[in-house]
């Protein structure tokens, strides 16, 4: 029998890490979050949408923290100063992110073009740069250009500049934990009260999660502030320091699924009177942090069975297809519909949500999974050294 061929079976950018099946469950928990965010906000009247649902942006300081502890986790053994694990870190984000991400930008081109051509300078032409920078992943550093072309995406540009500084912050994140959270800490609260005094001067009465009343100005600087990977750059440390404290100490899950729970009830309450930088920019942390602990530690329950995990599974390409999906239900109502979905908002937002879901088992199975596999092997294949020089 002949030997399998080496880029049949790649070599793991990691050695074995033990699954955590629960967090896994909490990736769709947050981007069904997000999701009841947007869509409350597409389909329902201000209003009409509850506090804690319009809390649902901070879905994505889940992804931060979670990205950091799940990393940390996977790459706990693996020495990240050597050139090649580097590669091979490089290349499973890139297998792992890139496939849907650029599928997604590209099914919301029709409506990204729409919304272009109806803007005006300065934001007509930082919008339309968003063609060039987002599948470069450069887009979250440009106003404007940030949440032009699938806004959610923003996200995934701010989680490129996590990946490239990872094989830096994880060291220091081990060697000096405490120095490392302070500094986090003190960086966290100099940016966030920057930010939020420059937005209440340049931009009074505006609401940063909704700044378009206040014209392009308050929209740039908004943007600045919401979407800027260095602003968000805590949030990803503290997820590196959060799974240090995990290996080191264990709190009992259910006082930290009780401290999520009254972290979440008094940032629902507080919300209304707190900054909304705060707020987008990290402060829910004090919610997530304990519920990411308690997941890490869950071996049991409805979130380490499969069918949650497999919606966890398909939760980055919901989290990505759930704006364009709502474009397309929106487009055929006014289309096919004449506009009537407005007035039955709940079957609008239900349509969309299904839309989405559908969408997004067919991306996880028909791309995401596939082609994950296929860029590692080819990832993996032995490059040829050229040619040798004969004397």
């Amino acid at each position: 029998m002949s030997a399998p061929s080496p880029s049949a079976h790649p070599p793991p950018a990691h050695p074995p890490a033990a699954p955590l099946h629960a967090l896994t469950a909490l990736r769709f928990v947050a981007a069904a979050y997000v999701v009841a965010f947007h869509y409350a906000t597409f389909f329902f009247a201000d209003a009409a949408i509850p506090e804690a649902v319009r809390l649902g942006y901070s879905g994505v300081t889940f992804f931060f923290l979670l990205s950091g502890f799940i990393l940390a986790h996977t790459y706990r053994d693996v020495d990240l100063t050597d050139r090649a694990a580097r590669a091979r870190f490089a290349w499973a984000r890139v297998a792992r992110v890139y496939p849907v991400y650029l599928v997604c930008l590209v099914l919301a081109l029709p409506w990204f073009a729409a919304w272009v051509a109806k803007s005006t300078q300065p934001l007509q032409g930082l919008m339309a740069a968003s063609a060039v920078l987002a599948p470069l992943g450069l887009h979250a550093w440009v106003p404007g250009a940030a949440c032009a072309l699938d806004c959610p995406s923003w996200s995934i540009s701010v989680e490129v500049v996590f990946y490239a500084l990872f094989p830096l912050l994880l060291p220091l994140a081990r060697r000096a934990p405490g120095r490392t959270a302070r500094l986090t800490l003190a960086a966290w609260m100099a940016l966030t009260a920057g930010t939020a005094l420059a937005f209440a001067r340049y931009a009074p009465g505006v609401s940063l999660i909704d700044p378009e009343a206040g014209g392009a100005g308050p929209v740039l600087l908004a943007q600045a502030i919401k979407y800027n990977p260095l602003l968000r750059l805590p949030e990803f440390v503290a997820g590196l320091l959060l799974y240090g404290a995990w290996t080191r100490w264990r709190l009992p899950t259910p006082a930290l699924l009780a401290l999520a729970a009254l972290a979440g009830l008094g940032l629902v309450a507080g919300a209304p009177h707190l900054p909304a930088v705060l707020l987008h920019n990290g402060l829910t942390a004090l919610a997530w942090a304990p519920l990411i602990l308690a997941g890490a530690q869950l071996r049991g329950g409805p979130l380490v069975k499969p069918g949650f995990v497999f919606l966890g599974r398909i939760s980055f390409a919901l989290y990505l297809i759930h704006v364009p999906a709502y474009a397309l239900v929106n487009s055929l109502d006014r289309i096919a519909l004449g506009g009537r979905l407005a007035a039955a908002p709940w079957l609008g937002a239900g349509l969309a949500a299904a839309l989405a879901l559908a969408l997004s088992v067919l991306l996880h199975r028909g791309l995401e999974e596939p082609m994950r596999r296929r860029i590692l092997r080819w990832a993996a294949r032995p490059r040829s050294a050229g040619p040798v020089a004969v004397g």
